[in-house]
């Protein structure tokens, strides 16, 4: 059979650049540096004060606020001030069209040169992945820290031989910037290792490799820890913010968005420091959990439906075409992506190599879906923590027009 194309991979990479580049040029010239959410602000006041004085700390004095793998990537531009906020989001155009390109290579890889371009293109015209990359948010580099620990947990699976100890070093690396961009990633990032040693036959092998992955884990979040210990008094390894997600998401005043005004109406915390009014504010969390679960796991469901809605929350995005687009975007990605799952699961008697490389594909990429589909409904759900999903679910998708039939090792790579 005639190898695919290797100039595919490029073209996908280059038509999701331009639509990611071009969309980020039309909102500068539009409104230039502004900013739409508090959390950009915060992200780049530590990208600012890490360049002007070295210290990763918030304007209102908080040194963990946030983990700091995001504000020293958007560190490399704070320096050039308002051209720098244009710098850095284009170099999230950039992550962005990587992603479309890895996710790509990995069908093709995986599922063959159909399923290459329907997972690539689905991956490139992503409405919500072109939207994110104009925000200074953790969107866009953990979609391609997902993708990218994805791509290597599947070839550990997949690929014997040298390929497949520097896939296992890929997870370990990989891991640990998922954490160290998003604390709530910790769980997903375990239960991965998890599947891997589940899947890996030779269970000396896979334990070694958990070993591995554990041991770069916490030489990755050592320093972090060490810094905060110095500087607030507690490690904080999943930053200082966790007590005040958590009450935003189940406290009094919950409906399932966030709105931290209970900060400002609570004077007490005013007079702690962030690593104590974590701690209360956790605890305060844990207390209406116990004292009401029903309530909690009604919230539960608004907030899966707020994650899962196929249109925005916020005012200015709830309509008009770029709403209605996202919409229809949505709907068949999800339709598609459980299609794909469903044929895989339906093809019991073809017990061939093939099926089973599909079926670890789909598990791999499902985990992250469903574990992160369960935090948000504890924590405060919105569109914006799917984003990184989505170009897993369009790998999960372009599993429709993959063979599932008779399979030998390069197949995949060769398939018309």
């Amino acid at each position: 059979m005639r190898r695919a194309q290797p100039r595919l991979p490029a073209l996908i990479f280059i038509g999701a650049l331009l639509l990611r580049a071009g969309w980020v040029l039309w909102r500068w010239h539009h409104a230039g540096a502004a900013t739409e959410f508090d959390d950009e602000n915060l992200h780049w006041q530590l990208a600012r004060h890490l360049v002007v004085d070295g210290s990763l700390v918030s304007d209102d004095g908080r040194y963990a606020a946030r983990m700091p793998l995001y504000p020293l990537f958007l560190a490399l531009f704070a320096a050039w001030r308002e051209t720098g906020v244009l710098a850095a989001r284009l170099a999230q155009a950039l992550l962005g069209a990587a992603t479309a390109w890895m996710a790509c290579r990995l069908a093709r890889r995986a599922l063959g040169r159909k399923a290459a371009i329907v997972a690539g293109v689905l991956v490139a015209i992503d409405p919500f992945g072109i939207f994110f990359c104009n925000l200074l948010l953790t969107e866009v580099l953990f979609s391609a820290i997902a993708v990218g620990l994805v791509a290597c947990a599947w070839l550990v699976l997949a690929e014997p031989g040298a390929d497949e100890q520097f896939s296992a070093v890929g997870v370990a690396l990989l891991g640990a910037a998922a954490v160290l961009t998003r604390p709530s990633s910790a769980g997903w990032v375990v239960a991965l290792w998890l599947v891997l040693w589940l899947f890996d036959r030779d269970r000396r092998r896979g334990t070694r490799r958990c070993v591995l992955y554990a041991t770069v884990m916490g030489a990755a979040l050592l320093p972090w820890g060490l810094r905060n210990r110095a500087m607030i008094g507690a490690p904080a390894w999943l930053s200082t913010n966790g007590g005040v997600s958590l009450f935003d998401a189940v406290g009094p005043q919950a409906d399932g968005s966030s709105n931290q005004d209970f900060l400002r109406y609570m004077p007490h915390l005013g007079r702690l420091d962030e690593v104590q009014t974590d701690r209360v504010l956790r605890r305060l969390a844990l207390d209406e959990v116990r004292q009401d679960p029903r309530r909690i796991v009604r919230l539960a469901w608004v907030k899966f439906r707020r994650t899962w809605s196929l249109t925005p929350h916020v005012a200015g995005y709830r309509s008009g075409i770029a709403a209605w687009a996202g919409a229809a975007y949505t709907l068949v990605l999800l339709l598609a992506a459980v299609a794909g799952l469903v044929r895989t699961l339906s093809r019991r008697h073809a017990a061939t190599a093939r099926r089973t490389v599909t079926l670890r594909l789909h598990a791999l990429l499902w985990l992250p879906v469903v574990y992160f589909t369960l935090v948000h409904s504890l924590f405060v759900g919105s569109v914006r923590y799917r984003v990184p999903l989505m170009p897993l679910l369009a790998l999960a998708a372009a599993t429709i027009v993959a063979r599932v039939g008779s399979f030998r090792p390069g197949d995949a790579e060769t398939d018309q």
